[in-house]
């Protein structure tokens, strides 16, 4: 295959890529065909299955490489972070949150995952199930922070962190706004992520007082 092949190659990858991405953001698996992706791709039928093979199998690369990118991100946060437990959970917070704007270039990508995760294929299920790598870093990152709790309580402090994240979603903050009858800026990421921020640490704060050995 020469070089100019290689290339077009690749850009029918790519336009593929983020075709299914946009839909399966705007309309969720299920409601998304292959010909819809091959529709909005601009390609022939043939393309999906030469480059992906199947639309399950193209929702699981499109979810990979988005966490790919979002755990590199954390990383790169966290290295910077040091021995602050702020810096830790600003490094784990701070990009599934603040991708959701117009200008980080990840909006898409943001709504993607959120839909994803909720909507998801048994495939996709078993790997937000298993897969727990990217957490083990944040993990560690906390043990040295907080050297005298239990790797249990770590990983609970670790858990409810997570959640706040998970909580920045679409149908979340529409929710939120319906409950606040519209009191709450769900536009302000920058004011959200320190709200969120607050918490997990009064948070941890908590549970560094909670009465572990109750009987």
């Amino acid at each position: 295959m020469n070089d100019v092949a290689v290339i077009a190659d690749s850009d029918t990858r790519e336009q593929i890529f983020l075709a299914a991405e946009k839909l399966f953001a705007e309309r969720g698996y299920d409601g998304v065909s292959v010909r819809d992706i091959v529709a909005a791709a601009n390609v022939n039928l043939a393309a999906i299955n030469y480059h992906f093979g199947s639309k399950g199998e193209l929702l699981l690369e499109i979810f990979r490489r988005r966490a790919r990118e979002l755990n590199k991100e954390r990383q790169r946060l966290l290295r910077e972070a040091g021995a602050d437990l702020e810096g830790v959970l600003h490094a784990l917070l701070a990009p599934p949150i603040l991708w959701r704007a117009p200008a980080s270039g990840h909006a898409i990508a943001s709504r993607f995952m959120n839909r994803a995760m909720t909507e998801s294929t048994p495939e996709l299920r078993l790997l937000l199930e298993t897969e727990v790598s990217h957490q083990r870093v944040f993990l560690a990152a906390l043990a040295r922070v907080l050297p005298a709790w239990s790797a249990a309580e770590l990983c609970w402090a670790l858990h409810f962190a997570n959640g706040l994240a998970h909580q920045c979603t679409d149908t979340n903050f529409k929710r939120l706004t319906i409950l606040s009858d519209g009191a709450c800026d769900t536009e302000d990421l920058d004011a959200i992520l320190a709200r969120a921020l607050r918490f997990a640490l009064a948070g941890i704060a908590a549970l560094s007082d909670f009465p572990l050995n109750r009987t």
